[in-house]
């Protein structure tokens, strides 16, 4: 009994020592998709939000259109530039947020355990905000946005911190 408590303590650290961070190289990389997708995403923002660029047919979850006819399952035409876009953009902030520094240790995962929670607290305050207050379409525009926020505070809290601990 004693034995197979100590086995599963074991195999328990063994998964909390697990480092789930992408190589440093990512970050560059995200860095390089992030300009580009956040310039089409705002493009799509001020500009069309559905084009006739090329439309195809697309698997989709769940579809409701302006008659409120709702399928699950199904099979859809679209313009698939808004989800390229919004795709790109957040696998540019997940390269840039979950990859390792180059001096990675004990001390930057306590900055970025704290980044990440101040993040997740101010991106509630805001999405609050955001439903108590904003309504409409411009609703719609606020949920395409507030996706990205907590990626976008946590990469930029995470970085001027790390920044004053290069400076001391």
């Amino acid at each position: 009994m004693q034995q197979e408590f100590l086995k599963c303590l074991t195999l328990k650290l063994k998964v909390m020592r697990k480092n789930y961070l992408l190589p440093n190289y990512f970050k560059r990389i995200g860095i390089v998709m992030f300009v580009p997708f956040l310039v089409l995403c705002i493009w799509l923002l001020a500009g069309p939000c559905e084009g006739d660029w090329f439309r195809i047919n697309v698997p989709a979850l769940f579809t409701l259109d302006l008659a409120s006819t709702s399928e699950w399952f199904a099979i859809t035409v679209t313009d698939p530039v808004n989800e390229i876009c919004m795709t790109g953009l957040l696998v540019s902030l997940v390269f840039m947020a979950l990859a390792k520094e180059k001096d990675e240790d004990e001390m930057t995962a306590v900055v970025r355990m704290q980044s990440f929670v101040w993040s997740f607290w101010c991106t509630a305050a805001v999405e609050l905000i955001g439903i108590l207050f904003v309504y409409d379409m411009a609703f719609l525009y606020f949920a395409f946005s507030s996706v990205f926020i907590c990626f976008i505070l946590f990469i930029i809290k995470f970085n001027l911190e790390m920044a004053k601990i290069r400076r001391a």
